[in-house]
């Protein structure tokens, strides 16, 4: 499928956001070059990749990754991050529109001009959103990707409401210009795309069902898909459980296989209930691991990628066509299967945001 140039990730807190984060973007990065994006600050997506954290002092500045080797070298090394800001994004934005340095440095440190950009709330998220418009154009100039480690999701959708907001509050004027465009960049698939993050709970998956609303419809936002976290492999059918019940089996054991078998029923139903909603639903397996690191994080890259680029079957003919006889030639290798979940190591929503 194809996917939009910048992919801003964005869920309920504890459903693997930042794991989903680098997931996706070791993913791209097999294909293209690709750019992992952190807007607090804290780089969760990045420290589980094992990249540097850089300098902190200068945030454009994309971080190099760590040579060491890992299952798929050429991924890493066509990983980049960089961390985004507010404050220096205003910065940024002051120095690009005032040419002398030291009187824009006058400007930031005036009392004046902190009493304009505290009552204007939404200029630094603006500015943050006009960098990732930038991100996105340079991106799709130089056939690359971009992935956005974003907040939660209240907080991600109120950055993505600013550009309508401040076109109410400046109907006229460069600030009313840049959210006009910003806007515009937010409502075309091609350059700006949303993936939710959820887990096999009713919490998150009601607030990604409404969060997608509000996207898709108040904002205009495209949604590429909802990453479904944490879908455990069947282990139990109702069968299994009720011989663990008419054996005396350990009590725990016993709520832990109901637990298993009750958390892939309900991955069951948040399948249905997303894709009714009109949500391209892509799962992830619960991985059993102590913690989320590089190993993990190419399992969960690697299902991605065979979800949102599917190899394509061979085309059957049209009814009624003829088939001309082939020549017998050696039976091609069948391709290699993907592990089955189970094999899988459980830390997917290991605290990452």
């Amino acid at each position: 499928m194809a996917l939009a140039r910048l992919i801003l990730v964005t869920g309920k807190g504890g459903t693997g956001k930042s794991a989903v984060a680098a997931a996706l973007a070791l993913a791209l990065a097999r294909r293209r070059p690709t750019l992992l994006v952190d807007l607090d600050q804290r780089m969760w997506a990045a420290r589980m990749l094992g990249l540097e954290s850089g300098d902190a002092s200068d945030n454009h500045a994309p971080h190099r990754p760590r040579t060491d080797p890992i299952a798929n070298p050429d991924a890493l090394a066509n990983l980049e991050t960089i961390s985004l800001s507010a404050s220096s994004e205003l910065e940024a934005f002051i120095e690009r529109i005032v040419p002398i340095k030291a009187v824009a440095r006058r400007m930031l440190q005036s009392r004046t001009f902190g009493y304009v950009s505290a009552a204007l709330p939404g200029l630094e998220a603006l500015l943050m959103l006009e960098r990732l418009r930038i991100i996105s154009g340079r991106a799709a100039l130089e056939d690359r990707f971009a992935v956005v480690d974003a907040p939660a999701t209240g907080s991600a959708i109120e950055l993505l409401s600013v550009p309508g907001a401040l076109k109410q509050i400046a109907p006229l004027g460069t600030l009313n210009r840049l959210a006009a465009n910003v806007e515009s960049f937010l409502a075309d698939a091609s350059r700006f795309a949303v993936v939710l993050t959820l887990t096999p709970q009713e919490l998150a998956l009601r607030e990604a069902l409404e969060a997608s609303d509000v996207l898709r419809g108040r904002l205009s936002v495209s949604v590429a898909a909802a990453a479904l976290n944490c879908v455990p492999a069947p282990l139990f059918s109702h069968s299994d459980l009720d011989e663990l019940d008419a054996r005396g089996a350990h009590p725990e054991c016993v709520r832990l296989a109901r637990w298993r078998a009750g958390t892939g029923g309900f991955a069951a139903r948040a399948r249905r209930e997303a894709s009714r909603a009109g949500l391209r639903v892509v799962e992830l397996p619960m991985l059993f691991s102590p913690a989320m690191g590089r190993a993990q994080l190419e399992e969960l890259s690697r299902t991605l990628d065979a979800q949102f680029f599917p190899t394509k079957t061979a085309q059957r003919p049209k009814p009624g066509k003829s088939i001309r006889p082939v020549k017998a030639t050696t039976p091609a290798k069948p391709a290699a299967l993907a592990k089955p979940g189970s094999s899988a190591k459980s830390a997917n929503s290991a605290k990452s945001e």
